[in-house]
């Protein structure tokens, strides 16, 4: 388990951040000690030769695999009851009512929006997400997965993924068997220190070693697509981008499998979160080539484009295409349909008919009835050929 080498990597990360920079055309994809030096390297973020140089060369990557495709996805909120307390969550337990409104969705209320997503919004790919509530349980989270999975089919077809707390790997082959297709977890930070601080108290997520193997215990299960991030901006970012480096190449090599998600998630500001300023954030260029140099290190893994950013930055993250593209966006249960408020952080929504438009504009190709393999390209080239429904309707 990666949590029994959490010590070394998290010490490889920092020497290797010294090592002297290589040549772009030398570095080797899924070899982290390549590309480690460059988040340290003096013109990085800079917007410079070297930011340049990445960018070009991730945007070509990504385009030679996903030929400007984007796969668009909308989350759907289901509980926003939570045990923990996180401390930069609109979420937290202890919030008593601060930009948020407790609410858990009834079957009927999630098959409501479910349907107003796939009927109004051509969505054909949804993404369940929990707090960590405790009426809110496997059970449950199967029926939903079903009940999603099976509305989906009405309409033709589609996938659903789970974003929740860390599992065993049990309940992960129990999601599995009740239709999921994917499922996200993002490490938050892989500094072990301040991950305490920020999440006190004695519940799972509390545990940092029994969140940092989940990625195992869902790749163990046969979970098909696993997505694994930081949020940065919690503590020093590049550290926690090298370290997830590191973690990242050993699941390859433990597994002949890794990771096919990457999240992208930067800390925002959230009104009832007791953490609201940090130093930590990259800026918005070293945010950018951040992620284009981890589409050079994994060229397939594709990255979660979250409206957590503003339009432009979102359309920059997608060149070349080979991302998850979040369009219709609410963070709270019942935003949709049923006109819920508050939120779990501030987010835009960028409607799908209108949208869609745009992202074709920016010369991106938005696909909505995607498939699950087409997130493995280096093992299907056929797939290049156009089957999906590219549009939304309206």
């Amino acid at each position: 388990m990666f949590s029994e080498r959490y010590a070394i990597a998290w010490e490889q990360a920092s020497d290797l951040g010294h090592r002297r920079l290589q040549d772009l055309e030398e570095l080797r994809p899924h070899v982290a000690s390549d590309f480690i030096p460059v988040l340290w390297s003096e013109g990085f973020g800079r917007s410079g030769e070297l930011d340049q140089s990445i960018l070009a060369r991730s945007a070509s990557v990504k385009a030679g695999l996903f030929g400007g495709r984007v796969f668009v996805i909308a989350p759907l909120y289901v509980t926003s009851i939570c045990q923990e307390q996180c401390l930069y969550c609109n979420f937290r337990g202890g919030n008593k009512g601060v930009g948020v409104e407790r609410r858990r969705l009834t079957d009927d209320e999630l098959k409501q929006e479910a349907l107003y997503l796939i009927e109004q919004k051509g969505l054909r790919v949804l993404e369940l997400v929990y707090s960590t509530d405790p009426r809110m349980r496997m059970d449950a989270m199967c029926r939903h997965v079903e009940l999603v999975r099976g509305l989906l089919e009405n309409h033709g077809g589609g996938l659903v993924g789970i974003s929740a707390e860390a599992f065993d790997e049990a309940d992960y082959r129990c999601l599995i068997d009740a239709g999921l297709c994917w499922s996200v977890l993002w490490q938050e930070t892989y500094d072990r220190s301040r991950y305490a601080v920020l999440h006190p108290g004695k519940t799972k997520k509390a545990n940092f070693e029994y969140r940092l193997d989940a990625y195992e215990r869902m790749l163990e299960a046969g979970v098909e697509h696993v997505g694994l991030g930081v949020l940065s901006g919690l503590s020093d970012w590049r550290h926690d981008w090298a370290t997830l480096l590191l973690h990242e190449e050993y699941l390859q090599k433990q597994y002949g499998r890794g990771t096919t998600i990457l999240g992208l998630p930067r800390l925002k500001p959230a009104p009832g979160a007791l953490f609201q300023d940090s130093p930590f954030i990259p800026n918005r260029q070293e945010f950018l080539v951040s992620v284009a140099l981890h589409n050079i290190f994994a060229p397939s893994t594709v990255a979660f484009v979250s409206t957590r950013e503003d339009w432009d930055l979102c359309v920059e993250l997608a060149r070349g295409g080979g991302c998850l593209f979040t369009l219709n966006c609410s963070t709270t249960p019942g935003g949709y349909s049923l006109h819920h408020g508050g939120c779990q952080f501030a987010a835009h929504s960028y409607d799908a008919p209108i949208y869609s438009a745009k992202l074709r504009d920016a010369g991106l190709e938005p696909v909505f009835s995607w498939q699950s393999h087409d997130l493995s390209p280096q093992h299907r080239p056929e797939l290049f050929v156009n089957e999906c429904v590219h549009s939304a309707p309206g």
